[in-house]
């Protein structure tokens, strides 16, 4: 007899000799989930290069608001993201996510005043918490024995999104402006809004018939929402500045109203029983900061690259945008690779020590590029060894995650795991620059930064690298999805 899933419209079809291996449907599924939730990656790529188009074009200084308000929509929405997949099926809430993001990028580029761009953007921020339920469908929907396979594929792909997204980005707004990058997301959300609808099936309701709980979404996104802001803004604003404090204290005070919140609630958004287990809460907070780390450091790096060299003042590289999308080709092929490479073994060796072996690399090399970032060589040899670890790292977090929660509570775990990648890479972004400014030059109003600051900032991934691999060696022996007693290859109703 086949079991029934929680959810009385999806039926979970029985384990069968094919279960471990690739067919066109899987390859054709994982590209549908793998495309939106890499297209945010390269949204970010592409909205950074669109940035000083919006502020010429609209004369405004509150810029910053153009990726702010995003961010901050993303993170108000995930507790409910997270609960509304398992509630209602994760397919249903990813083409109301895609749809909206459509339509948002669409509206931003249309409109004709700053403030309706910024409209447009928050509708897109919908979108935001995609990886939140794309990560956990692959548990639901992939046969047990490829679960760790295929997320660590869709991880890594993330390599191939860096590689091509600064050419694309350049070719978009030196020809079109800002409103070419804005219609291609466009265009590419709806394209990845038919992905699913066409090629991804239903998921198991996991909370069938529970209610929202609506009081302690609200106090967990708005307390996080409001600790990002205030980490967002602390730079400019000062932090010892009263408007900082005020938010990251309102931001704390709503956290804990949370736990209060959640105990008494029937239905809570966010099951903290899961949260308090210790494998859970190592996996989670050592692949929130591993993957901060890999996916903030090279951003950071574009700042080397791109400021002006003047001995005394600026210790930039002096490069072109073009000539730095051509060097950053090698460490992105690198990391591409690796986790590709990684992606193939995951399901064959312990996932926790490629893990953590991938932190030492990332470590070393990122140790490596705090002494040696001075041309183009030094930056190439050091970056693709950091890169090496860094493919490790985005193949196998999905796995560690797979690894300490059950099928039912990996929503959950993704979810939480998208929340904690955004809050410290708040913090990592707010503490690199405190430390470039400490050691920068004023002139004519603009800060430059000397090479002290430079070499600290990629000292700053090595030391949070070193603290998730801490976490990470106190992580108990890892569960694998081939075990589960039911499989999951999930057919549409």
């Amino acid at each position: 007899m086949t079991p029934m899933s929680s959810s009385p419209s999806v039926d979970l079809a029985a384990r069968t000799r094919t279960d471990g291996r690739w067919t066109p449907r899987l390859v054709l599924l994982l590209i549908a989930l793998a495309w939106p939730t890499q297209l945010l990656a390269a949204g970010g790529i592409l909205g950074a290069n669109a940035t000083a188009g919006v502020a010429q074009a609209f004369h405004t200084t509150q810029v910053v608001w153009f990726g702010l308000t995003l961010t901050l929509v993303s993170t108000l929405l995930t507790p409910f993201v997270i609960k509304a997949g398992d509630l209602y099926g994760k397919r249903r809430v990813m083409l109301a996510m895609t749809a909206l993001g459509a339509l948002g990028e669409m509206l931003a580029a249309l409109a004709g005043s700053f403030w309706l761009v910024l409209a447009g953007r928050a509708i897109a921020g919908c979108y935001g918490p995609f990886g939140a339920l794309s990560f956990a469908a692959v548990r639901d929907l992939f046969p047990p024995r490829l679960v760790k396979q295929a997320s660590g594929i869709m991880g890594s792909s993330v390599g191939l999104v860096a590689l091509v997204s600064p050419f694309l980005a350049g070719w978009l707004v030196d020809n079109w402006g800002y409103r070419g990058a804005l219609w291609f997301l466009a265009a590419a959300t709806a394209v990845a809004c038919a992905l699913i609808a066409l090629l991804v099936p239903e998921t198991p309701r996991h909370a069938f018939g529970s209610r929202f709980d609506w009081p302690g979404g609200l106090v967990l996104g708005g307390g996080l929402t409001a600790v990002v802001y205030a980490v967002g803004q602390g730079q400019s604003w000062g932090w010892a500045d009263l408007r900082t404090l005020g938010w990251l204290g309102a931001g704390a005070v709503a956290l804990i109203a949370f736990l209060f919140i959640e105990r008494s609630s029937p239905n809570p958004i966010l099951d903290l029983e899961v949260l308090r287990r210790r494998p859970v809460a190592l996996a989670l907070t050592a692949g929130g900061l591993a993957q901060t780390v890999a996916f903030t450091m090279p951003g950071l790096a574009i700042l080397l690259a791109l400021y002006p060299h003047i001995p005394g003042v600026s210790a930039g590289l002096g490069w072109t945008a073009h000539h730095n999308a051509v060097v950053s080709v090698s460490w992105n092929l690198v990391m591409f690779g690796t986790g590709l490479l990684v992606s193939r073994y995951l399901r064959h060796f312990d996932a926790r020590r490629i893990w953590c072996a991938g932190l030492v690399v990332m470590a070393l090399g990122y140790a490596l590029v705090g002494f040696y970032h001075s041309n183009e060589i030094e930056l190439i040899v050091t970056s693709c060894i950091a890169n090496v670890g860094a493919g490790v790292v985005v193949a196998g977090a999905p796995a560690l995650v797979v690894g300490v929660v059950s099928r039912d509570e990996q929503g959950l775990g993704s979810g939480m795991l998208n929340m904690l990648i955004s809050l410290f890479g708040a913090i990592v972004t707010a503490g690199a620059y405190a430390v470039l400014a400490a050691d920068s030059t004023v002139l004519d109003g603009t800060a430059f930064y000397l090479d002290t600051g430079y070499s600290w900032i990629f000292w700053l991934g090595a030391l949070v690298t070193l603290a998730a691999l801490v976490l990470s060696l106190l992580i108990p022996p890892l569960h694998d999805p081939s075990d589960d007693d039911v499989p999951a290859d999930v057919q549409p109703a």
